[in-house]
């Protein structure tokens, strides 16, 4: 979500994907289309875009911090600037958060603390120690399924107690340390492949295999759940992927989906949102802002599903060109420039 180096366009345009599906998810869920459990091919398309933000958001920001490697004093200002972040988007979201609720923000801030330790695992290590990390992760969740808390989304952004507060950050929350630390791994890694000459991830036998194995792996999951007549995917419902928590399935299903979008945007690069991914940490924070203050006009004017998905849809698009006209007119205020000359002075 944020590097201190050159601008990369396929970089920008990922970061551009990741919040606009952040802004998507968020708004559907806000003004929401569907009633209950739903299983038709836009409910699907909704939240399977839609749950692809959160990885896609957290592996870009691995890539990033891999790349800048800051130092002490600098990650030390990033995550304190991080949790301010995440403290500004539950206040301008209090119907859905908690004012000291851990988030997406907060866990980058967690994971800009630890830098190093993950830092020294890929370049001491080898890089085929990532595949033990994910087999011991899905061994705990398979093994300790409550670990990851059984709640619901109540207890999930709930800041009664430091102790809460803490369990929600490493473990029970809506994106904790576990297992999200994962596909941060995954981002740094793909940083760490890399080379001057092709800033790009690479496309050989290896990546193409992980991404076959989990696509197969995501369709047998699709068919076992029409055939056992059960969800396939759901937030927090009973099915075979869950986001709240995030269960081994998902964390397939993740992975394959960031690669796939990674494959396809750096190939063809979308410029029309370069500058959406630019500014991607400003529209995360205020994108809340607009939701908060029309959060029941669903109901309030009656929408049917059809209007719903409709203003769904405008209300992430219109990010498009607000972010053009803001770089074009505004192009020093904006969070990601306060953060690059604070790092900068550090």
């Amino acid at each position: 979500m944020m590097s201190q180096t050159s601008r990369i366009s396929h970089i920008d345009s990922l970061r551009g994907v990741a919040v606009l599906l952040m802004v998507m998810v968020h708004a559907a869920a806000t003004w929401n289309p569907f009633k209950g459990d739903q299983e038709t091919i836009l409910a699907y398309l909704v939240s399977g875009l839609g749950g692809l933000a959160a990885p896609l958001f957290v592996t870009l920001f691995g890539w990033g911090m891999y790349r800048s490697k800051p130092n002490v004093k600098a990650r030390m200002f990033q995550a304190t600037f991080l949790i301010f972040c995440q403290i500004l988007v539950n206040i301008s979201s209090p119907h859905l958060f908690n004012h000291l609720t851990p988030g997406i923000l907060s866990l980058m801030a967690l994971l800009t603390i630890i830098f190093p330790l993950i830092q020294y695992i890929l370049i001491k290590l080898n890089k085929n120690i990532i595949i033990l990390i994910l087999m011991v992760t899905f061994l705990f969740q398979i093994l300790l399924p409550e670990i990851q808390g059984i709640g619901d989304w109540g207890d999930r952004v709930e800041d009664n107690s430091l102790r809460t507060i803490l369990s929600n950050l490493f473990l029970t929350g809506t994106y904790p340390l576990f297992p999200w630390f994962l596909l941060f791994t995954i981002g740094a890694t793909i940083s760490s492949l890399e080379t001057k000459s092709s800033q790009s991830l690479p496309v050989n036998q290896k990546s193409i295999l992980v991404v076959v194995i989990g696509s197969l792996f995501c369709i047998v999951t699709f068919i076992m759940a029409q055939y056992n007549d059960k969800l396939w995917a759901h937030p927090t419902s009973d099915a075979y992927l869950t986001f709240f928590p995030a269960n081994p399935a998902f964390i397939v299903a993740a992975i394959t989906g960031t690669l796939l979008i990674w494959f396809l945007v750096q190939h063809f690069v979308l410029s029309l949102l370069v500058s959406t991914g630019r500014i991607s940490l400003t529209i995360y924070v205020i994108h809340f802002i607009p939701l908060s203050l029309m959060h029941n006009f669903e109901n309030d004017y009656q929408w049917s599903v059809g209007l719903s998905a409709s203003i769904v849809m405008l209300y992430t698009l219109i990010w498009i060109p607000i972010s053009l006209l803001w770089l074009k007119y505004l192009p020093s205020i904006n969070l990601e420039k306060l953060l690059r000359l604070a790092r900068k002075s550090l």
